[in-house]
């Protein structure tokens, strides 16, 4: 039996019937054991966040929807949503009206905005639970779809204090294509039922989920009709290994930095030439970066820093030529740079290798990368000069070197580059081993004042000019 209600008596069955028709004939009755990995208590508040929310459709929402309205599943699941994502507190913002309206005027409220959790780009909407339309409560993206003018195709909502279990039922959208819930307080499993066909971008970062990724997922993203392309779950507490299944998707952009991710690199993950991202940063990973990442000819972006990856920088990278950006810094990779690097990645932006074991020289090949803007390879082991090419790259505005072996001085090709960029206005960095050194009172590197914005000794120590 559903929950007890009050509406009418004949209502209300079919109500539960045209639900359980899209969640399935024991959804209200218990928690299936689908292998979500929840506790007996989570499983209780799941449930108990069902029976609220039908008996908020059938007896609470102010516009009493009809048993065969074209929204009722979508508004459930609406409701649904809000209920079990508050489970130890409300919303920061837009929680329902503190007494029912059946006007849906006056219950205005904002989300922040979704990459910076600014207010002054809020996306403005109306209170959840509301009399308005679903598709007017703040953070809902519609379109119409078909015959339906007022399709939910995705939801926004990102600092504002979401918490409890992430709802699997966000899957049961059938348009449903994006999906930005980060900056808020999910806790528990990601849920393996929770990615569906339509959904293109998911976005889950700085959360509280943990667990591994779910199996069922790459069974979902091997269908050829799998649509996402865009997987963000950064700063969780995710554990295991990265699956090598991931490889064989459609995805472009994968982020799951800052989480305790073990294992190595799967060679699969580089055999698909989809890829345009990939961020590992701040994971506990092992092994090496496997010279297949050279088939990733459309990758812009690879992020490796506070990891454990090692070995050397394959020579094959450098056909990865759309490559933009390159973060390795602090992890256990060593060797030198391969001149491919120079000759193929001529539209690198940035190069970040701090804190590794890299040796050899500064290649003069540096020149070729006319679009560089940071340039970080401070506490490796390179030696001999700072090559005069690199005063050529006009679009340079970070320069840091310190912490090497390297002698001579900072070109003064370099120190134009910076003067030119400080009197129109910009701002530049240039660091080098250029403080006079505990007892011999030389500098290892001749900088003058007015180029170098921080000089460093052979200790380490590193004062701003």
């Amino acid at each position: 039996m559903a929950p007890t209600t009050t509406r009418d008596a004949v209502e209300a069955p079919k109500i539960e019937i045209a639900l359980a028709v899209i969640l399935g004939k024991e959804y209200f009755h218990h928690v299936e054991g689908s292998g979500e990995g929840n506790d007996n208590d989570t499983e209780a508040f799941m449930l108990e966040t069902r029976q609220k929310a039908f008996d908020w459709i059938v007896n609470k929402d102010p516009i009493q929807l009809e048993f065969d309205a074209p929204n009722l599943v979508q508004r459930f699941l609406l409701v649904l949503f809000y209920f079990q994502t508050t489970r130890h507190q409300p919303w920061k913002e837009c929680n329902p009206p503190a007494t029912p309206q059946r006007s849906a005027s006056g219950n205005f409220c904002y989300t922040l905005d979704p990459s910076t959790g600014d207010t002054t780009s809020s996306i403005w909407g109306d209170q959840w639970l509301s009399a308005s339309h679903e598709c007017q409560w703040a953070g809902m993206i519609c379109e119409a779809v078909q015959s339906k003018e007022k399709t939910v195709v995705g939801l926004r909502m990102t600092w504002n204090q979401l918490n409890g279990p992430l709802p699997w039922e966000m899957a049961r959208l059938p348009h449903l294509k994006q999906l930005f819930l980060s900056h808020n307080m999910l806790s528990g499993m990601l849920p393996p039922k929770l990615l569906s066909f339509s959904l293109e971008s998911l976005h889950l970062g700085n959360n509280q989920l943990s667990g591994p990724l779910p199996a069922r997922w790459f069974e979902t993203l091997h269908d050829g009709n799998a649509k996402l392309i865009n997987l963000q779950i950064s700063s969780n507490r995710l554990t295991g290994t990265i699956p090598s299944e991931l490889g064989i998707s459609p995805l472009k952009t994968l982020g799951l930095r800052n989480n305790s991710l073990t294992g190595s690199l799967p060679l699969d993950l580089f055999h698909m030439g989809s890829f345009k991202s990939l961020d590992f940063v701040q994971n506990d990973l092992t092994g090496t970066l496997p010279s297949e990442i050279g088939l990733l000819t459309h990758l812009h972006y690879i992020f490796l820093s506070h990891t454990g990856i090692a070995g050397t920088l394959p020579s094959e990278i450098g056909l990865a030529t759309q490559l933009h950006e390159i973060f390795a810094s602090y992890s256990n990779m060593e060797g030198t740079i391969p001149e491919e690097v120079y000759a193929g990645l001529t539209e690198l932006i940035a190069l970040a290798l701090n804190g590794c074991n890299f040796s050899g020289t500064i290649s003069s090949s540096l020149g070729l990368f006319t679009d560089l803007v940071w340039l970080h390879v401070a506490n490796n082991n390179f030696h001999g000069t700072i090559p005069n090419e690199i005063g050529a790259l006009t679009e340079l505005r970070q320069l840091v070197v310190n912490g090497n072996q390297l002698t001579g001085t900072v070109p003064v090709s370099v120190c134009h580059s910076v003067a030119y960029i400080e009197n129109y206005g910009g701002s530049s960095v240039v660091t080098a081993d250029c403080l006079p050194n505990p007892g011999t009172g030389v500098p290892t590197i001749g900088c003058d004042d007015d180029c170098c914005t921080s000089c460093c000794d052979n200790t380490g120590v590193c004062l701003a000019n």
